[in-house]
């Protein structure tokens, strides 16, 4: 897997240059507005299409190394998937040019996910022992379900967005235990490469090249991202293709999930619009108390290290559903009363 790998890395660092510079000519670019947005200059935002186009290319020219596993019915899963992401894909970009009511983002994203269950039949069919008290069947109550996480996931990596690459490395990481899993068990995955593309592009993102060459997701990759990490878990955790349970999906998204949860729950608490952007988010705190951009990068990095290889090894050495979910809800507890809670004012209380 090493030179597909490098040869990954080669094409999307060529594919991410091509972008660049093509929405920069197109003036697709993100503005600072001292805010929130505290970057500086005009940065094009056509990180979502450099990955979508170089992950594309990168599983045509390399579709070889997909293993027995990747049966014929999983192949055209996964593909249905990725031909639907286009429609993320495009809502992002143009809510990137011009944007777009979060009502009419929701609906999309929803469609999108509808097509996916329609044309792949993929959806949570059972949760398993979350509660200890026996497995949760949902039937076609899962569904809803399913659409109602994907859309909330997709949203947390949106979210998530708010800081020069730390979604990608999130993904990067997921990806990457993802890929390990499935090669201790012996799977050949092309995911991997999904990794590599992201590295590529976080050269980018990073401004390691200076402020010239940097590039941001934009929404166009950010909700991409979400959308396709969340219907991989999905896939791989029903049906034949099942290699990991419902619940330790969870701890490859750790991060991303506590802390839109997090942030969903403060809002309501406090009677503010959900979908209202602010600086409450775990990044902007980390950031405001003082912590240097590198500094918050390292800390989201290691988290999510820790979690990714806690879900692996609780595949490798199994451990029970309901243990892995009350671990899941007793972290997003505590994150929520020793993080977001202090940043509640008097009168919120």
């Amino acid at each position: 897997m090493l030179i597909p790998f490098l040869l990954s890395l080669l094409i999307s660092l060529a594919i991410c240059f091509i972008a660049l510079l093509v929405f920069k000519k197109l003036n697709i670019v993100d503005i600072p507005d001292g805010v929130r947005k505290i970057h500086k200059g005009k940065v094009p935002l056509g990180g979502g299409v450099a990955l979508f186009l170089s992950a594309s290319i990168v599983f045509l020219v390399f579709s070889e190394y997909f293993s027995d596993r990747s049966n014929s019915v999983f192949i055209y899963q996964i593909l249905t998937i990725w031909y639907i992401s286009i429609i993320i894909i495009a809502l992002g970009l143009v809510d990137d040019v011009r944007p777009l009511p979060i009502s009419l983002r929701i609906i999309v994203q929803i469609l999108a996910s509808w097509l996916v269950i329609i044309f792949s039949d993929v959806y949570l069919v059972e949760l398993g022992n979350l509660l200890g008290l026996g497995s949760i069947y949902l039937g076609e109550l899962g569904i809803p379900i399913t659409i109602f996480m994907v859309v909330g996931l997709c949203n947390a990596f949106n979210m998530l967005d708010g800081m020069d690459g730390l979604v990608t490395l999130v993904v990067s990481i997921a990806f990457t235990g993802i890929a390990t899993l499935t090669f201790l068990l012996g799977i050949t995955n092309l995911i991997f490469l999904i990794s590599a593309c992201c590295l590529s592009f976080l050269i980018f993102n990073l401004g390691l090249l200076g402020q010239r060459w940097k590039m941001f997701l934009g929404d166009s990759g950010s909700m991409w991202l979400g959308f396709i990490v969340a219907w991989y878990l999905v896939a791989l955790s029903q049906g034949d293709n099942k290699i990991i349970n419902p619940v330790t999906a969870l701890w490859f998204v750790l991060l991303p999930l506590i802390d839109a949860l997090s942030t969903f729950l403060s809002r309501i608490w406090k009677r503010k619009p959900i979908f209202v952007a602010d600086r409450t988010h775990i990044h902007h705190i980390l950031l405001d108390s003082g912590l240097e951009k590198w500094k918050v990068l390292a800390i989201f990095s290691t988290v999510s290290i820790l979690s990714t290889m806690f879900g692996i090894f609780s595949i490798i050495y199994p451990i029970k559903d309901y243990y892995l979910f009350y671990g899941f809800l007793t972290l997003w507890f505590f994150y929520f009363l020793l993080i977001k809670f202090p940043y509640y004012n008097a009168e919120d209380l």
